[in-house]
């Protein structure tokens, strides 16, 4: 039986007891355990490898894997290391599923991704960057707007406060993030409408946008912003997470799809996506698409979104498992 590496980030002590972002990290156990247990059903055995000390890991890599499943979110709770641990696997020639270290790390960063989506003639909402300081430029936009961090994922620091109507709220939350998270704030024009992404996966080299994903947000238009929020994401028995329910495949226009489906095509080749990916996109107050972001390597656990979207598809679990191998090793090398 051949044997197979799940290396993923390991949720440090120190680093759970700071924040809540904890939560999101975590949840990386429950990707590997789907990994895991539909590898044995393909025939591999599997070695779960918690990443903590990266010398270790160089050490133990002295005698590799036939491949790696890279389900590394970040290290020791940063999420800008994550392009570092592909990065290493790339350096030592090691076969791994998921993105490379360039992609990470150009997705990772927000404020770049919509500079090159912006220079590429893709369409995404106005914004700004804000690194500490005075604050007067940034009423060149347009309000509402809405302010996060610029290189987190996981929707963390992003709550329905981040949605200002005013100057006196941009402050606060801009540098109340900044504070925080100790890194580029972006602020970007709040667009209101429907909230979807596209899933797109590799197989045999040629890319398939997976069925469309909307957010149901009507229910939370009551009440404030309506956004996908840290509590919506994670928080299981938050108010936001019971009514932001995911809806696969979304009820759209076939022009609309078509539209979606192309503009994550073209964001995936301009950013240079490998084995899978998610576009996220939101609607302006004419239901015109723009591009939020690019996530390479999103959360595949059995309850997440691009899961969903293979089973709209209806490509198994396994399947899955084993178009990512076969994208990463020959025919030979994969059989168990």
């Amino acid at each position: 039986m051949k044997n197979v590496w799940v290396l993923y980030n390991a949720v440090t002590e120190v680093y759970s007891k700071k924040t809540k972002d904890w939560i999101s990290e975590a949840a990386v156990q429950d990707e590997v355990e789907a990994v895991c247990t539909h590898l044995k059903t393909l025939g591999f055995s599997c070695t779960r490898y918690p990443l903590l000390d990266v010398r270790k890991l160089i050490h133990d890599l002295s005698s590799p894997p036939p491949l790696i499943f890279n389900l590394c979110e970040g290290f020791r709770g940063k999420a800008n290391y994550e392009m570092h641990v592909a990065a290493l696997l790339e350096l030592l020639g090691i076969p791994f599923t998921g993105n490379t270290a360039k992609a990470l790390g150009i997705a990772q960063d927000k404020d770049l991704t919509k500079r090159i989506l912006m220079a590429s003639g893709i369409p995404t909402p106005r914004w700004m960057t804000y690194k500490g300081g005075d604050m007067s430029d940034y009423f060149l936009l347009s309000f509402p707007l809405i302010v996060k961090p610029a290189r987190e994922d996981a929707s963390a620091g992003i709550g329905r406060r981040n949605v200002v109507e005013d100057k006196e709220s941009l402050f606060q939350v801009a540098r109340d993030l900044f504070e925080h998270y100790h890194q580029p704030i972006l602020i970007e024009e709040f667009l209101p409408g429907r909230e979807f992404s596209v899933s797109l996966l590799e197989i045999h080299k040629e890319l398939h946008p997976l069925p469309i994903s909307e957010i149901s947000l009507k229910d939370l238009e009551k009440d404030g912003p309506a956004i996908v929020s840290y509590e919506a994401k994670w928080i299981e028995d938050s108010p936001e997470y019971q009514l932001t329910p995911s809806i696969c495949p979304a009820p759209v226009s076939s022009a609309l799809g078509q539209t979606l489906r192309t503009l994550a095509i073209e964001t995936w080749k301009i950013l240079g996506g490998k084995d899978y990916g998610r576009v996220d996109f939101r609607l302006d107050r004419e239901g015109v698409p723009y591009v939020l972001e690019f996530n390479p390597n999103p959360d595949i656990s059995l309850q997440a979104g691009f899961p969903k979207a293979l089973n709209a598809a209806e490509i198994p679990y396994e399947e899955f498992l084993k178009i990512l191998i076969e994208n990463n090793l020959s025919a030979k090398e994969f059989l168990p």
